[in-house]
């Protein structure tokens, strides 16, 4: 599209969306988005007024679960934009039905759309088809890549293979297996005989320094000694490398670690830590304590929460800095409510799902066939030729449901464990704890909290 196409003041807002499956999966980072959008403005001499970035949620999300796009169309409602422009139809929507809940608020305010990836137009009878068409293709696509990809995982494992090529130090991968690496061998083992017998970090270090000329930095030797790798287990799978250390070793050191593990001053415990991601950067919020002087002469303090993106690496622009309490105060009043909605999701896609297929029944039915087949040729029925073309037929169709039972995604969570946690009276429950005890239950209950520039929040819930 030209440029002269734009008129002068023109007002374009970038809508920017994606899942944390995608980004891992595909590379669709919120970065690369915003550069082609930005690239894109250039080249077409238009000012992008706003930005309204929807990360770690799914396109398959309803409009109304999704924050940055609520602004937008709040923004469309006061008349601020005149155009929306994203990368491809998959950043709007995979889903029909909402697609055209949003698309009635843009017709109502004359507001139209764009990919700059791609070609629509919503303006004839054959473009709306064409997107409808696209979209349901969206749609399914969504539903088999996850089916894909944890059907190539699960088989991997199975084999006692690596899911990913990076292992921990140490190992190497070689033939598809993890194994030692011969070139580490030694200041790894070393590392961890001199830790199990001095009980010191330091002291493991210099030995491993001293005998080898390696010196590990003390963030990797922390890593190390959380890691269930060295006793055998990855990616949650025992055996799946060769142990450094026993499990018995592993979980004397873990007792040991917790004991003589460093605090805060005034041993602070921190409610959110680790559970608070920013949805524009990706990075996690880290808390922070600040101690106010009272006219006393004593101390308050107060916890906050920022981006690491934003106060750390510098590279993002979400500049919230939100308190612990506010974040604790929204979940005591809505979680409720969100785990209503999270166990209705779930009831409806399970209700939607399609029927199993019983593959015991179909495998009986192709042995069966083979063994008619067998027969056939044993009595001279059929000769060598067909036997063999018939022969390899079955062997794919055999080989076909194999791949189809593999490719079906595990059954969605009930819910149950949830709902059994969330019973009756349990905010006075939650009120006995002590700090740590609060964390603990928010770390098994929330999977991820996401804090926007807008200060909405927004949470997912551990299956």
């Amino acid at each position: 599209m030209k440029s002269k196409e734009f008129p002068v003041l023109t007002k374009v807002a970038a809508y920017l969306r994606v899942s944390t499956e995608e980004q891992a999966i595909h590379g669709l980072s919120i970065g690369a988005q915003r550069e082609a959008l930005d690239a894109w403005a250039a080249e077409n001499h238009v000012k992008i007024a706003g930005y309204y970035v929807d990360a770690g949620i799914s396109a398959r999300k309803p409009a109304t679960k999704r924050p940055e796009l609520q602004r937008l169309l709040e923004d469309v409602r006061s008349g601020k934009i005149d155009l929306i422009v994203f990368t491809k139809l998959d950043r709007w929507f995979r889903n029909i039905s909402e697609y055209y809940k949003v698309q009635e608020v843009l017709e109502t305010h004359k507001v139209n759309w764009k990919t700059i990836h791609e070609d629509y137009d919503t303006s004839t009878a054959s473009g709306r088809l064409k997107i409808n068409i696209m979209l349901s293709v969206a749609q399914d696509e969504a539903d088999r890549t996850s089916e894909r990809i944890r059907a190539v995982f699960d088989a991997k494992k199975e084999r006692k293979e690596p899911c990913t090529g990076s292992v921990p130090t140490g190992y190497k991968i070689e033939g598809k297996k993890i194994v030692k690496d011969p070139e580490m061998e030694g200041p790894m083992s070393c590392f961890f005989e001199t830790f199990l017998t001095s009980r010191s970090v330091q002291k493991a270090r210099s030995a491993v320094q001293e005998r080898y000329g390696i010196l590990f930095s003390y963030h990797l030797t922390l890593n190390m000694l959380n890691n269930e790798a060295y006793y055998g287990r990855f990616g949650g799978i025992d055996k799946m490398c060769p142990a450094y250390i026993t499990k018995e070793q592993y979980d004397d050191i873990k007792a040991n670690r917790r004991r003589t593990e460093r605090k805060t001053d005034g041993n602070r415990v921190y409610l959110f830590t680790g559970l608070i991601y920013c949805p524009q950067c990706g990075h996690r919020f880290g808390g922070r304590t600040y101690s106010h002087i009272l006219k006393s002469g004593g101390k308050t303090y107060t916890t906050s929460y920022n981006c690491h993106g934003k106060y750390i690496k510098g590279n993002c622009t979400n500049g919230v800095n939100i308190r612990e309490i506010v974040i604790e105060e929204y979940l005591l009043e809505n979680i409720d409510s969100e785990l209503e909605k999270y166990v209705a999701e779930l009831e409806q896609l399970r209700s939607s799902a399609p029927p199993v297929k019983n593959f015991q029944e179909e495998r009986a039915k192709l042995r069966k066939k083979f063994s008619r087949l067998k027969d056939l040729y044993v009595d001279d029925i059929i000769d060598l030729e067909l036997y063999r073309k018939d022969f390899e037929a079955l062997t794919a169709q055999m080989d076909a449901l194999d791949i189809e039972e593999h490719s079906i995604s595990p059954s969605l969570p009930h819910g149950d464990r949830l709902l059994s946690i969330f019973t009756l009276g349990w905010q006075e429950m939650y009120s006995g704890l002590d700090r740590l005890g609060k964390q603990a239950f928010w770390r098994m209950v929330i999977d991820k909290i996401y804090i926007y520039p807008s200060r909405q929040i927004s949470i997912s819930f551990r299956p």
